[in-house]
């Protein structure tokens, strides 16, 4: 009978850390690093980039906007008082040359204004429009009696009417003394008011611009041939 065989056990195993020598731990030190930072990168890192950078052009983009909306009310509110300027420039064109000769409205102020400074009215009358190159006059004859200060007064609050009225030809006569004890004397005058033209005006003014301009170039000796040199001798 064979002796019993002695049974081979295997060596026992050494635990994994004292198996990785230290470059092989490096190795994977390595790799775990490059995997945390990738992941690091990838994950956290890049999105906030992409954030930031997408917030930055908003930015700019809010920016460009603002500076345009800036821009925009500038000229707008440039563009509104440039309206105002013209409003204020055609008030007082129709102040000046208003497109109604409003005929009653000029009588009623020259007989308000002559009544409320202590004159009598004579005379108020309206005479023929005179029809001028840019505008119409429209005169009325004015005759009123009263003292000196009473005339100086009428003649001031004209002046401040809100309708431009001229005085002209003012003349007066010799002062008497009145059975109240004071001095009067009789104004004549000539109150002239304006107004636009119409477009009918303006196209006779036009149109009689252009004949007397035709008629002056007819009228215009030509220039002798030559250049106007002498005759040769």
């Amino acid at each position: 009978m064979a002796p019993p065989t002695k049974k081979q056990t295997a060596p026992a195993s050494q635990p994994l850390a004292e198996q990785l020598t230290p470059p092989v731990m490096v190795v994977i030190g390595l790799f775990v690093v490059i995997v945390v930072a990738a992941v690091y990168f990838f994950l956290g890192y890049q999105p906030v980039q992409e954030s930031i950078e997408r917030e930055r052009r908003r930015q700019t983009e809010l920016e460009g906007q603002q500076r345009n909306a800036n821009r925009d009310l500038s000229a707008y509110n440039d563009d509104v008082a440039e309206l105002e300027r013209l409003r204020s420039f055609a008030r007082e064109q129709q102040r000046v040359l208003p497109d109604n000769p409003d005929i009653p409205g000029f009588l009623d102020a020259i007989h308000r204004t002559a009544t409320e400074n202590g004159l009598s009215i004579k005379l108020v009358l309206p005479e023929s429009e005179v029809v001028q190159q840019y505008f119409v006059r429209i005169p009325v004859r004015v005759e009123v009696n009263g003292g000196y200060l009473e005339i100086a007064r009428f003649f001031r609050t004209i002046g401040q009417q809100p309708r431009v009225i001229n005085m002209e030809n003012i003349g007066l006569s010799v002062p008497v003394l009145s059975p109240d004890g004071k001095v009067r004397v009789d104004a004549r005058m000539q109150a002239t008011t304006f107004r636009a033209l119409t477009s009918s005006e303006q196209a006779q003014q036009q149109q009689t611009a252009e004949q007397a301009s035709q008629q002056s170039s007819a009228g215009r000796p030509s220039a002798a041939p030559g250049g106007g040199r002498g005759a040769s001798r």
